[in-house]
C-alpha cells in the first residue's frame, strides 16, 4: 500500500480526481466503485467540474454500490444511493442501466448479495475502487472481525458505525445492518484508493499503519493489495 500525503483536503481532493480522469480516459468503459460520505465529495466536484469541460467522459463507465444501510433507498436522505445521485450521477447524468446498487430494501437481502456478486463476476473486477475508512477501521460496511475473503454479505453494524453513521441524517436514525461488497471485492479490484482526512481519523491511520493484517481492523487488507493507494491530507497524516 502506497501512502500518499497531501497538504490539505483540497489538493487529495484534486490529485484523486486526477487518478480516476486518467484511468477512465484510457478505458472509456471502466467500473467504478465509490464510497458514499464526506471525505469523497471533494473528488466528486472535482469530477463534474473536469467532465462539464471535456477532460472526461463518464457515460460509458458502470457504476457498483459500495454499500447501503439496510431499509434504505436513492429516496432516503442519508442513504449512500441518495448521496451519489445528489454528488455525481444526477449532475452528470449518469444513465440508469449504468448503476447497479444493492436494493436494501428487498425482502431477500441474500438473493441481493448473489445479483451483485454475479454482476462482478460478468462485468468486474473494479476498475477503481475509491474507499473510506471508518473510525473503527472498516472499509465499506465490512466491520472489525468480518473474514477477508466474504463477497457481497449483509452485516450487523457496529456500535460505532450506528453512531457515527447518525450524521448524515436530520433527526436520530435507526440503523441496524448494512448490505455491503466484500474485502475479496476490494482485494480482486485493479486499483484501490483509500482516502482519509481530518485530525479525528489520525489515530486509526497511526493504527492502520503500525498493524500487522488483521480483521480486527479490516483497512488493514488493502496492505496485502498490489495496487492499493492510502490518500491523507496533513491533518489524517499527522500521528505518523
Amino acid at each position: 500500500m502506497e501512502v500518499l500525503i497531501y497538504e490539505d483536503y483540497n489538493e487529495m481532493s484534486k490529485q484523486s480526481a486526477d487518478m480516476v480522469i486518467k484511468v477512465v480516459n484510457e478505458k472509456p468503459g471502466a467500473l467504478l466503485c465509490i464510497a458514499a460520505g464526506n471525505t469523497p465529495t471533494g473528488t466528486l466536484r472535482y469530477l463534474v467540474e473536469e467532465e462539464k469541460h471535456g477532460k472526461v467522459d463518464f457515460s460509458n463507465c458502470k457504476f457498483v454500490g459500495l454499500d447501503e444501510w439496510v431499509g434504505m433507498d436513492r429516496d432516503d436522505e442519508g442513504s449512500c444511493q441518495h448521496y451519489l445521485y445528489s454528488e455525481f450521477f444526477n449532475p452528470l447524468t449518469i444513465k440508469q442501466e449504468n448503476i447497479y446498487f444493492f436494493d436494501a430494501k428487498a425482502e431477500d437481502l441474500v438473493e441481493e448479495c448473489k445479483t451483485i456478486d454475479t454482476f462482478l463476476e460478468e462485468h468486474g473486477p473494479i476498475d477503481v475502487c475509491i474507499l473510506g475508512l471508518g473510525m473503527n477501521g472498516h472499509l465499506g460496511l465490512n466491520e472489525p472481525g468480518t473474514p477477508f475473503n466474504l463477497k457481497s454479505h449483509i452485516v450487523d453494524l457496529d456500535n460505532t458505525t450506528k453512531t457515527v453513521g447518525q450524521k448524515y441524517f436530520n433527526e436520530t436514525t435507526e440503523l441496524s445492518q448494512g448490505i455491503t461488497l466484500g474485502c475479496q471485492h476490494f482485494l480482486n479490484a485493479q486499483l484501490v484508493m483509500l482516502q482519509v482526512n481530518g485530525t479525528k481519523k489520525s489515530e486509526v491511520i497511526k493504527k492502520l499503519m503500525e498493524k500487522e493484517i488483521s480483521t480486527e481492523l479490516p483497512g488493514t487488507v488493502l496492505k496485502q493489495h498490489a495496487n492499493s493507494l492510502l490518500l491523507l491530507d496533513k491533518e489524517a497524516a499527522s500521528k505518523l
